[in-house]
């Protein structure tokens, strides 16, 4: 049984290989087409490849660089701002992202986030939820082994205890810290504006009225739950502050 166990192991092993090494192989011949201008042929190959479940930063950011070129600075934008997020690509799709920024006919107006936004944006990009929850365990541990060491070290025995509720106390600060941050992630996306302009509705149908205008390269905060009961619109909310529902077809949303 054992042996038919590790040549399953094994024979998984080679064709995971051999299915990594395909897409790659792919990557490589899309990248030739990218830099022999043949943008279209080029991001056709790269949404196959992210079609099948295979996403990086590099590909994002090639078709980000692909899209500008066929000036299509919205959707470039959206996919720029996915390579941003990526360790490795981080620095190259910010240079981009200036770059396309700089094009763009009009800019919006923006408010800086408020304080809480920008320090749980900062670790859920930093940490995600799973490495707030894996912090929180530690914590724990921690603070579970000061605990039990309390009980046969009398002499310090009120030191330990004191350590212990610390260390379970921001254990349970970096769970809560998970909790909304799976919370936000969840219920909130980013969503680019990808045609030249678009009106933002105070209520999702055409004949309500306007409250505002959002053009081309427009980024704004996608709420998913508000936007469930309307599929074919997005509530959001615009960089300058202001909320209204926007068509789906006008956006990309990560």
């Amino acid at each position: 049984m054992r042996r038919y166990t590790f040549l399953g192991l094994i024979l998984f092993l080679i064709f995971s290989v051999a299915e990594i090494a395909a897409q790659q192989s792919r990557f490589d011949e899309a990248n030739e087409m990218l830099e022999e201008s043949q943008y279209q042929d080029a991001i056709q190959l790269y949404k196959s490849i992210a079609d099948e479940g295979y996403e990086s930063g590099a590909l994002w950011l090639n078709m980000g660089i692909a899209y500008s070129q066929l000036d299509s600075l919205g959707v470039s934008k959206f996919y720029l701002m996915k390579a941003s997020r990526f360790k490795e690509t981080e620095d190259l799709a910010e240079e981009s992202l200036e770059y396309v920024n700089d094009r763009f006919s009009r800019q919006s107006a923006v408010l800086p986030p408020l304080p809480w936004d920008r320090f749980f944006n900062y670790l859920g990009d930093r940490f995600g939820v799973s490495g707030l929850v894996f912090i929180a365990l530690l914590f724990l541990y921690f603070g579970v082994a000061l605990l039990i060491w309390s009980w046969f070290r009398k002499e310090f025995q009120k030191l330990l205890k004191v350590s212990a509720a610390i260390l379970l106390s921001v254990c349970l600060l970096f769970f809560l810290f998970s909790v909304i941050v799976n919370y936000q992630q969840n219920r909130y996306g980013t969503g680019v504006m990808v045609e030249r302009q678009g009106a933002v509705y105070e209520q999702p149908r055409e004949e309500a009225p306007v409250v505002s205008m959002a053009f081309e390269g427009y980024t704004m905060r996608v709420d998913f739950k508000e936007s469930e009961e309307h599929p074919d619109w997005k509530y959001i909310r615009l960089e300058n502050g202001m909320f209204g529902w926007v068509q789906d077809s006008l956006l990309m949303v990560f």
